[in-house]
C-alpha cells in the first residue's frame, strides 16, 4: 500500500501547480491514514513510550490538515518530499521485518 502510495506522492508533485486544494487534502488525509495504519499495524505491540514519535506526527498533521494544503507550491512540495521517504522508510522497515533471516 505505501508503493502506491509513494507513486501517488511522486505524480503530485510533477503536477503540483495544477492541483486543487481539495486534491491536495485528499492526498494529505491519505498520508495520515497510512501512518495511522503503520502505528495500528507495524508498531500495534509496541509499547506507547516508544511510539511517541508517530503520535506525535500523526496529531501534528492531523490538526494542521488546512495550513499544509494553504501552503505555497514549493512549500508543500517539500512536505511531500519528506513525506515520501518517510513512506519509502517505513515501507522498507515493514518489509525487512516480514523477511525471513537468512542463516549461513
Amino acid at each position: 500500500m505505501a508503493t502506491t502510495l509513494i507513486t501517488e506522492i511522486q505524480q503530485a508533485q510533477t503536477r503540483l501547480p495544477f492541483l486543487s486544494r481539495a486534491d491536495r487534502g485528499a492526498l494529505i488525509v491519505r498520508i495520515l491514514h497510512e501512518l495511522k495504519a503503520h502505528r495500528r499495524e507495524a508498531l500495534g505491540n509496541v509499547p506507547a513510550e516508544r511510539c511517541v514519535w508517530i503520535d506525535t506526527l500523526i496529531a501534528s498533521v492531523s490538526s494542521t490538515i488546512s495550513e499544509i494544503v494553504s501552503m505555497q507550491d514549493a512549500e508543500f512540495n517539500r512536505v511531500l518530499n519528506e513525506f515520501e521517504k518517510l513512506m519509502a522508510t517505513l515501507d522498507d522497515i515493514s518489509h525487512t521485518k516480514k523477511r525471513p533471516k537468512t542463516i549461513h
